[in-house]
Parts: structure tokens; sequence; C-alpha cells
């Protein structure tokens, strides 16, 4: 029954689609489109399954003017896909071995796959032949850094399992355990805590497991429970898991202020994160044959400052102003400058290695702050949000940009596609990365108020990890406290 609804939901938001609106020669018409929402695991699938409902859901998507489909294909640590290798036009699945092959499949759809020649019956490669003679491209819609939300309530029973990151956060706990075994401070129960922890993490990343593991220890957590664990590690003197973005020792995933949401990052500058990240995308790429792109979703650093040094005293992405008359101020300020600047080079040089790595036949593109170049410090001593976001995308290598433009008004839309525009222009004399503003208002699309023809939608009401009434996607608040 909720399966039912789900679908429901979902193609009742189709029905809005204007009926009108085409994509210009060569342009985009595009939607986000996620497996939850046509294919949650509430129950496992088979092949005939998933492509009749791929095909219901691409033919209907075709006859509203649809072109471009952003399939969510990793998320979480894990695909819808497996790793592959392919050689002299053969394909084989490659079983999963963390850091070593392999890609963590998504376990409700996960079966024994038929290997046709270059091809692998998966769920990405039946959604791309599905939507080939639609005249649909398929571009593979991935998240970077963004692991899950901290708060058991909005992750749902399938979002857990096997991920590309469990068998790092086993290593550190196990680890951190042993090293603390001679220290004064770390009580044998803790050691306990975090092997037994680390013992649940080798099988999955499921949060009422963990829960239970910490009531067992009498570790209060709130709903929270990879934090609290984290926590209780760090207040025993254990050193931080360099492969995650932590706050402080006592709020290790904070929630935006006044938010509910408590995401967790992966640290885009941590060597075998990058390493990692960058073989699984392009495992995906190159084994999927007739594959239009691959999208990049939250490569960036989370907007609160999550991460940076706690004696910066960074806890929200709230603008905060220094001033040039006080030393000390100064002294943070440039501290915090010289940060961003090497975080800044670390995901320029991750995605335009991904670029390298591709078939030039295959888009790159990124979903993007839509404000970070207007926003951000700019030399006047104020940082933000958008400073720590880290996304500066007109250094990359992609061929075009989705600025998440959701809640935003028309003029707004315009005014700052202009910006882009001009920013190009300046810099290159011709605009050389595309912009495709990302919209939850089809009606935008429908009036020609935005002044475009390409635009990519999503559906706010059926955002993922979220079950909280209109929540956007991505988490901000920029209000000056």
């Amino acid at each position: 029954m909720r399966r039912a609804l789900l679908v429901v939901v979902f193609l009742l938001a189709l029905s809005l689609l204007p009926l009108g609106v085409k994509a210009a020669p060569g342009g985009v018409s595009g939607v986000w489109l996620a497996p939850d929402w046509i294919l949650p695991g509430t129950r496992s699938y088979t092949e005939d399954e998933v492509r009749r409902i791929a095909r219901q859901t691409l033919e209907r998507l075709a006859a509203e003017g649809v072109n471009t489909v952003f399939l969510e294909t990793w998320l979480r640590g894990y695909s819808i896909a497996p790793g592959i290798q392919t050689a002299n036009y053969r394909a084989a699945v490659q079983p999963f071995r963390p850091g070593i092959e392999g890609l963590p499949v998504y376990r409700h759809l996960r079966w024994d796959y038929r290997v046709l020649a270059d091809e692998v019956q998966d769920p990405l490669q039946i959604f791309i032949d599905e939507a080939r003679p639609l005249g649909i491209e398929i571009h593979a819609w991935c998240h970077a850094f963004y692991w899950k939300m901290d708060n058991t309530s909005v992750m749902l029973p399938w979002h857990s399992g096997q991920s590309l990151w469990n068998d790092l956060l086993a290593t550190w706990l196990r680890g951190e355990a042993t090293r603390l075994k001679d220290s004064p401070v770390a009580a044998p129960a803790t050691r306990t805590l975090l092997s037994e922890a680390a013992d649940l993490f080798d099988r999955t990343s499921e949060p009422r497991e963990l829960e239970k593991i910490l009531a067992r220890h009498g570790v209060p957590h709130g709903g929270n429970p990879l934090g609290a664990l984290v926590r209780q590690a760090l207040r025993a003197g254990a050193r931080e898991p360099g492969f995650l973005l932590i706050s402080s020792v006592e709020d290790p995933f904070p929630a935006p202020r006044n938010k509910q949401l408590r995401p967790v990052f992966l640290n885009p500058e941590h060597p075998e994160v990058a390493r990692r990240l960058e073989a699984a995308l392009l495992n995906l790429a190159a084994g999927h044959p007739g594959l239009a792109g691959l999208h990049l979703d939250h490569i960036r650093f989370p907007v609160d400052g999550q991460g940076l040094p706690e004696d910066l005293g960074i806890q929200s992405g709230s603008y905060s102003y220094y001033n040039p008359a006080d030393p000390a101020q100064m002294e943070r300020y440039q501290r915090c400058r010289e940060i961003l600047e090497r975080r800044q080079a670390a995901l320029t040089a991750l995605v335009n290695r991904i670029r390298e790595g591709l078939d030039r036949r295959i888009a790159l593109s990124a979903a993007v702050l839509p404000l970070y170049y207007r926003e951000r410090d700019n030399g006047r001593r104020r940082l933000s949000g958008y400073d720590f976001a880290c996304q500066d995308w007109y250094a990359w290598k992609v061929d075009f940009v989705v600025p998440m433009m959701y809640e935003f008004n028309p003029f707004v839309i315009r005014s700052v596609l202009r910006g882009f525009t001009e920013d190009q222009e300046r810099r290159h004399g011709r605009q050389t990365i595309a912009v495709y503003p990302g919209i939850s208002h089809l009606q935008l699309a429908r009036s020609g108020a935005l002044a475009v023809s390409d635009w990519v939608f999503f559906d706010l009401t059926l955002a993922r990890d979220v079950k909280f009434e209109r929540q956007p996607v991505e988490d901000l608040d920029f209000e000056p406290e």
C-alpha cells in the first residue's frame, strides 16, 4: 500500500508538468528522480518488475516533454548498480570487497543480474535502455560527500546496510579501542562499546541497532546514535576519525541552527575518501553503455562549517564579521581563509580528476549552491555558509551546473543566471559552463518567467530522508545572529 501511495504521489507531481514546455534543441527539460519514490524498499524486485516500472515512469515523463532524467544512483555510500569489470566488450559483476573492488548495492534492488555481452542488466542499465527509444537521456545522480542523517527517525529501514564507508568507521573504532587500552581516562566499558559498534558496522549501518548497543552501555543518544558514539569515543581520548567531518567533541554532527536534521559528511580532503569516491563513480560510468552523464550532488563541504578547528568557534552558517582593526579577529579570519582555500583546491582537483577519467561522450555536471559567488566573502572580511561550502565551480571541468533555486522568485533566478553568464564572459570571453536552474515550481517554466528554456525540476514534497513537511533539501541558514 505504501509503495502504491508513493507512486501515485510521484505521478501526480508529474501531471503538473506543463505540456507546452519543451526543451530547446539540444537543451534540457530535466527531472531529478529517486528510486525511493517508485521502487521503495518495502520488498525486493525482479528484473522484469524494475523494467516495467522504469518503462511506465519514463513513458509518462516523455509524454510530458522531459528529455533528461537525473536518476539517483549513488547515495549513502551505496549504489543501485554493482561494480562492473569490462574487458574486450564483455562485462562481469565484481564482488564487493570494501576498499578493493565492487560497489555495495541497495539491498532491495539486488538480484542475480543477467549479463548480455557488455551490459549488466542492473537497475541503472535498465533505465538507460528503456529511456533510449523515448529520446530521454539518463544521468547518474551521485551524492558525493553527504553520507546520511544522524536522525534515526528519518532513516527508513532500507536506508541501512552495506556501505562504502562502513569499514572505515569499523577500522577507526577498533583502532581507538586498542589505542585506549592503557589510557587512564578510558573506562573498559567504553572500549567494549567501541568494539561492539565496530562489529555492527562490519555488517550494517542500521542506526536502530546502534541505539540498542548504546542503551546497553547506558549512553544517551536522543535519536542521534552516531553522534553519541563518536562523542563517547572522543571524550575518552580517541583521535578524530579523519575520514569524517567532526564539528566538536560534544556535538560531532550538529543540526544547523533552528533545524532538526543532522547531516553526516565525509571529509573531501581525506585521501582514501577521495580515492574511493572517484573509483566508484568512474566504475559506474564505464560499466553502463549509453549513460549520458554523471551528476554530482553534495560536492561540497557542509554550510555550517563542520570540520573546521573547534577553537575557531564556527558552529553555524550565519554570517561572521571580522574587524580589521582587531589583530585577534584578523588572525582568526586568516586561518579560516587558508583552510577554505585548501578545501576549494581539494574539491576542484577531485572534480577535474573525475572529468579526466570519464569518456568524453559522458557529460559531467553538478548541483551547486546558487549564491556562492554572490554572497561569499570576496574580500569583505565576512564568512558564511557559502564560503564554508568551498564550491568554486567556475574552476571545475564540468559541462553544466544546476544551481538549486527551489524557492527563489523569477526575478532572483534571472538575476543570478545573468551574473553567471557575465562572470564567465569576463573570465573566458564566453560562457564555458552551461547553467540550468533547478526549480521546484513548474509554473515558472510554463509561464516563461525564467526567460530560459532549460530547467531541472525537483519535487520538494518527495525529498529523500525527510519526513517533516516542506523541509528544503539544502538545510541552509544564513541569517545574521
